[in-house]
C-alpha cells in the first residue's frame, strides 16, 4: 500500500465532490497543513472546515508562495470552469504534480493540453456516495504514467470508496451511465415506492421503504448467494412476488427500461466528451 501521508494535496474546486475528498484526507490522518484548496466561493461547510482545521484556502494560485509544489492535484471544478481556472501560475505550480481529474467529459488528451502536464495525468470518475466514503470510482491512466504514480492515484481515490481501473478511456462513458448516474436510478425507485405505499394508506412509508432497501443490501452483502439467487428465494411459485415480477421482467419491463436509460445516458456522456 502506498502511503499518502508524506504528500501535499491541492484541491481545485471544493464543491460537494471536492469537500468529500478533503474530509476523507482529514479522516485518514493527513495533516491539515498538507491540504490546500483553490475555491472562489466558499460554502458554509467549507468555511467551517477552514476555521476548525486551519486549512489553507485561496481564491487563485497567485496566493501561493513561489516554491509551492503539491504532490497530488485533484481537479474537481465544473467542466466549463477548468479553462479559466488554469492560470499560468497554476500551470507552473502543477507541472510536476500527479493530476487526478474527476471532471465530467474531459478526456485525458484535453486535460494534458489544458494543464500542460503531459506525463502524470489521470482521468477518473466517481459518484455521490463518496461523501460517506462509499463511492464507486474508476480511473484511466495512459501508458506514460509510471507504476508508482498509478498506485498513488488508486490510493487517493480509495479514500472515498472502491476503485477500479479502466483499460481504455471510452469505458468511462459506460461507467458514468451505470455508476455515476446509478444513485439517481436507485433514488427514483425508492421515491416511487414511497409514493405507492403512502397512497395505499401505509404509515411511515419512507422509513419502511428505506429499511427494505437497506436490509436487502445487507442481506446480499452478508450471504454467499448472489442477487439472482436471493431474488429467486423470495419468489414463491404462484405467489405475489412472481405476479409482480411477471410485469417487471416483461419485454417492456424493468430490464428493458434500464438498458434504454443507460444507453441514453452513455450517449449523452459521449456527446459531452466530444464538445
Amino acid at each position: 500500500m502506498v502511503s499518502l501521508k508524506n504528500n501535499k494535496f491541492l484541491i481545485l474546486g471544493a464543491g460537494n465532490m471536492g469537500i468529500s475528498f478533503v474530509k476523507a484526507l482529514l479522516q485518514n490522518k493527513i495533516l491539515a497543513s498538507k491540504i490546500f484548496i483553490i475555491e472562489k466561493k466558499m460554502s458554509p461547510e467549507l468555511r467551517k472546515i477552514k476555521i476548525r482545521k486551519k486549512i489553507t484556502i485561496v481564491k487563485d494560485a497567485s496566493k501561493f508562495p513561489n516554491n509551492f509544489k503539491p504532490t497530488i492535484v485533484l481537479l474537481a471544478v465544473k467542466p466549463n470552469q477548468l479553462g479559466s481556472a488554469m492560470s499560468k501560475q497554476l500551470i507552473d505550480i502543477i507541472s510536476d504534480s500527479l493530476i487526478i481529474s474527476i471532471i465530467a467529459g474531459k478526456k485525458i488528451h484535453e486535460l494534458k493540453k489544458i494543464t500542460g502536464n503531459k506525463i502524470k495525468t489521470v482521468r477518473a470518475m466517481t459518484n455521490t456516495p463518496v461523501s460517506l466514503g462509499m463511492g464507486t470510482s474508476i480511473l484511466f491512466c495512459d501508458k506514460k504514467i509510471n507504476k508508482n504514480d498509478k498506485n498513488l492515484a488508486k490510493e487517493f481515490l480509495a479514500l472515498v470508496g472502491q476503485v477500479n481501473e479502466a483499460r481504455n478511456e471510452s469505458i468511462i462513458d459506460t461507467f458514468t451511465a451505470i455508476y455515476g448516474s446509478g444513485p439517481a436510478y436507485i433514488f427514483l425507485m425508492i421515491e416511487t415506492l414511497i409514493k405507492i405505499s403512502s397512497k395505499a394508506g401505509l404509515k411511515n412509508s419512507e422509513n419502511m421503504v428505506i429499511q427494505t432497501f437497506l436490509g436487502s443490501l445487507l442481506l446480499l452483502m452478508s450471504e454467499k448467494h448472489d442477487a439472482r439467487t436471493l431474488r429467486k428465494n423470495v419468489t414463491s411459485k404462484g405467489g405475489t412476488t412472481q405476479a409482480a415480477l411477471s410485469i417487471l421482467n416483461s419485454d417492456k419491463g424493468l430490464p428493458d427500461l434500464l438498458i434504454r436509460a443507460i444507453n441514453k445516458a452513455k450517449k449523452r456522456s459521449m456527446e459531452l466528451s466530444n464538445t
